[in-house]
Order: structure tokens, then C-alpha cells, then sequence
């Protein structure tokens, strides 16, 4: 009986001292008489501007795209180009019955210039006197054909040699040595990646922001760790009936060509700027009965005080009342702190 008397009191004075230097609720206080103190990290207040973001997505376009197509039917008879290549403006692509082509061409300019020449002969016997009117408007409306004629073949030309009138890539290509192909068929598409195009949706509620068009931060899809700065140029003034919003126009540099077209990109405009503001973690405010509250720490007690928020971004909100320039305000460590608990700072 004695022995088991003696466990007894053992486990009640062990028991004792835990509950002597357990918790962190006002009052508790250690083995050695000090208060226990609540760890927590802080954020020091500090004014600066505060600017509200509209995210949104995008597709990334060339700053100029063009798909050729053939004009007549044909025979590819050669390739030159393939995807990913970069070709010039003016450059062939391919020959698709080219020397039908070339011949109705060169025909076709010395169709126009003797029918120019001709025209301007008439305009000269007329002022002579030796002419009609009649045959001069006749000279003119041949050589108006002949104009249209040239325009035509220099089409059917250029599509029977695939010639690109853009600088740029290869994004795809359609035909293969010895195809047949038909007229409309598409031959190549081509774009000018130097500048990305991003076209985004922009909801009514924040096209007024957006209307001053400043700069954009763009991440791809592709690039997740990497900000590129874009350049907003121009919105449009009509809202799309479809998604009830308006296509803001953003441009990306791209010297290296390293996004590609088609790409995917969230695109962030500046849609409110706030000078010589407070803003602190969003994860520091507290909504609770009554409004919405943050711990100060003072001498290293939390004091719960009432702010009032404005606007919030992804991470930060907006102080309007209630904090000031160097309080201290704790951003982690407040699940189950109390008005005027001890706490101790985090390095």
C-alpha cells in the first residue's frame, strides 16, 4: 500500500509541473516563474504605393501572321523551306508549276507596258490634233485591264512559288515535295515573332483601370518562373456581346523567338494605383464580428486593434484606418492569440 501511495504522488507532482510550463494563454508561466512567450513573425509598417492587378489570359500571337495559299492547281515541284525555319519577305518557299506561272507573268507585264505606251501615245496625237477622245479613253481602259490582268498573274506568281511578303518563322507547312494540290489549298503559315501579340478579355468592371493602358506583366505558360514586361497599346471601344467584356491588345518583346506561337500566358494590368498607402499580408487581417482586426505587437505584447480595409491584390491588402507608419504587425503565428498576450518575435 505504501509503495503504490508513493506512485500516486509522483504522477501528481509530475503532473503538476507540466501543467506549470505548458500552454501560452495569458498567465502561464514556466518552471522557473518567467511567462512563456508566443512565437510569431512580424512585418514592420511602411507607406509606398499599393497597385491593384487584374489578372487575366491570353494567347500568344506573331506580331504579323500569314497563311499562303495556291492560287491554281498544281504540282509541287520543289521545297525550300521547312518548319521552325526563319525566311525573308520576298523569299520563295516552294515551286508549284512555277514556269506556267513565270510565263503567264512576264506576259502579262509586256501586256501592260504596251498597253501604258499605247495609251500615252493617243494622249499625245489628241493634244496634236490627230486623235479622238474616244480612242483615248479606249487606249485607257485597255491599259486599266492590262493593270488588273498583271495583278492577277503577279498573285498567281507569287503563290505558284510560294513567296512570303513577311519576315519571320515557319510556323507550319502544308504541302510535300510531289503533292497535287488544288486551288485554296493552304502551302505555308508564317509569322513575325520578333513582338508577341496578346489579345485578353477584360470584364466591364475593369476596363476603367485599364483604359490608361500602362505597362503588363506577362508569364507563359512555358517560362512559370519568368516575368516578361509587356506593353498594353490599344483596347477595344465596343464590348464583346459574346463574353460581355472588352479585348485589350498586349505586345511582348521577342528578339530571341523563344515564345512561340499559340502559346499560353496570364497577363496582369495595373488597374488602380494607391500613393503613400498602408498595405499589409492578407494573412494578417482577421474578420471577425464587428469588422476586421490585426495584432500590433508593443513591447513585445500583441494588442488586437480594428483597421479598416480597402482594396485587396493576390497577397497584400489595403489599410485605410487604424495602423500607422513602424507599428509592428504580426503576419504568422495568431491562431489562438489573444488581446494582450506575450509574445516574442521570430528572427
Amino acid at each position: 500500500m505504501k509503495f503504490r501511495l508513493v506512485l500516486w504522488l509522483v504522477a501528481i507532482v509530475a503532473l503538476g509541473g507540466c501543467s506549470r510550463s505548458r500552454g501560452g494563454e495569458k498567465g502561464t508561466v514556466a518552471e522557473n516563474g518567467e511567462a512563456l512567450r508566443k512565437a510569431v513573425s512580424v512585418e514592420t509598417v511602411r507607406t509606398e504605393t499599393f497597385v491593384v492587378y487584374g489578372e487575366y489570359l491570353g494567347e500568344a500571337r506573331g506580331i504579323a501572321e500569314v497563311k499562303l495559299k495556291a492560287d491554281v492547281d498544281g504540282r509541287v515541284e520543289s521545297v525550300f523551306a521547312k518548319e521552325g525555319g526563319r525566311v525573308s519577305a520576298g523569299q520563295s518557299l516552294a515551286e508549284i508549276d512555277s514556269q506556267k506561272a513565270d510565263k503567264t507573268y512576264q506576259a502579262a507585264v509586256l501586256s501592260e507596258r504596251l498597253a501604258r505606251e499605247t495609251y500615252e501615245r493617243e494622249q499625245r496625237f489628241l493634244a496634236e490634233g490627230s486623235s479622238f477622245q474616244l480612242k483615248v479613253d479606249e487606249a485607257h481602259l485597255d491599259w486599266l485591264q492590262s493593270q488588273s490582268n498583271l495583278l492577277k498573274a503577279k498573285s498567281e506568281r507569287d503563290s505558284a512559288f510560294a513567296i512570303t511578303p513577311i519576315s519571320g518563322v515557319v510556323l507550319i507547312r502544308y504541302i510535300d515535295l510531289y503533292d497535287n494540290i488544288e486551288s485554296g489549298d493552304p502551302t505555308f503559315e508564317i509569322a513575325d515573332l520578333s513582338r508577341i501579340r496578346l489579345t485578353v478579355d477584360v470584364p466591364e468592371a475593369d476596363i476603367a483601370g485599364v483604359r490608361e493602358l500602362n505597362e503588363a506583366e506577362v508569364v507563359f505558360s512555358s517560362y512559370p518562373g519568368r516575368l516578361f514586361a509587356g506593353v498594353p497599346t490599344s483596347f477595344a471601344r465596343g464590348r464583346s456581346e459574346n463574353s460581355l467584356s472588352y479585348q485589350v491588345t498586349v505586345l511582348v518583346e521577342n528578339p530571341d523567338m523563344e515564345i512561340l506561337s499559340g502559346q499560353t500566358a496570364r497577363v496582369r494590368l495595373v488597374l488602380r494605383r494607391f500613393p503613400d498607402s498602408i498595405s499589409i499580408p492578407s494573412r494578417a487581417v482577421l474578420i471577425r464580428t464587428g469588422g476586421h482586426y490585426v495584432f500590433v505587437v508593443r513591447d513585445g505584447i500583441a494588442h488586437e486593434v480594428q483597421v479598416r480595409t480597402g482594396a485587396s491584390s493576390n497577397t497584400r491588402t489595403l489599410i485605410e484606418e487604424g495602423l500607422f507608419t513602424d507599428d509592428v504587425v504580426v503576419t504568422e503565428g495568431l491562431n489562438r492569440l489573444t488581446d494582450g498576450e506575450l509574445v516574442e518575435v521570430r528572427q
